[in-house]
């Protein structure tokens, strides 16, 4: 029951994190609610998992277990970030604070942690992709060309990942290139969100494959 408890508040979590990007669809309004509830389950998914927590400084680092620990602490880092700047920004769920909004610094500290963020939750994902798999019964097929085919396209997504990732310049706010986010509000939205989807999809099958490799070296 509680693998399932967990299992949904990442999804849930990665939904609202995926929505969060979209600002110039959903609206000031629903951006900061979204927000507010990302930052309720980030708090859930922290209590779910705190035995991470106990086990953190208990036994050898892998070079596995040592990305999985620096992504999770940079996406821990990201997520305050975007903690401390939405308060400073928010005008409906916090409007009793009665903040300025922190200026340029609280902007560019935002887009820098929701780029990142969405760079770190992609690779998050990645390391625990395994158990998506087993899970999916994927790792039960036994026809060649099905694996083939998936295998196939899991690359060509990735390739399409990165070019969305240069298309829609996510590497200018992670490195704060611009200052601020620039959108085509006459695009459809389904174009955005499949661009968002492939460079998370890049994102996790780099991270994947970049565990499983050192897993099979580690075998050798």
């Amino acid at each position: 029951m509680k693998k399932i408890i967990k299992i949904s508040v990442d999804i849930i979590m990665t939904l609202l994190f995926f929505l969060l990007t979209a600002y110039h669809w959903t609206g000031e309004t629903i951006h900061e609610y979204l927000g507010f509830s990302l930052f309720v389950f980030f708090i859930a998914h922290h209590i779910l998992n705190f035995n991470w927590y106990k086990n953190l400084f208990k036994g050898k680092y892998s070079f596995n277990r040592f990305l999985n620990t620096f992504i999770n602490t940079m996406l821990f880092i990201c997520m305050l970030g975007l903690m401390i700047s939405g308060i400073m920004f928010s005008r409906k769920v916090l409007f009793f604070l009665n903040l300025d909004g922190g200026g340029m610094f609280n902007r560019r500290l935002h887009m820098l942690s929701a780029s990142w963020g969405f760079v770190f939750i992609s690779a998050h994902i990645g390391m625990h992709w395994g158990m998506f798999i087993g899970m999916m019964k994927l790792r039960n097929i036994k026809a060649n060309i099905l694996k083939t085919l998936i295998n196939i396209l899991g690359i060509l997504i990735a390739i399409y990942g990165i070019f969305s990732f240069i298309k829609r310049g996510l590497y200018q706010k992670m490195f704060l290139l611009i200052d601020y986010a620039f959108f085509d509000y006459e695009e459809p939205i389904i174009f955005f969100f499949l661009d968002y989807l492939a460079i998370m999809g890049a994102f996790v099958f780099i991270t994947y494959y970049t565990s499983k490799l050192s897993q099979k070296r580690k075998v050798k």
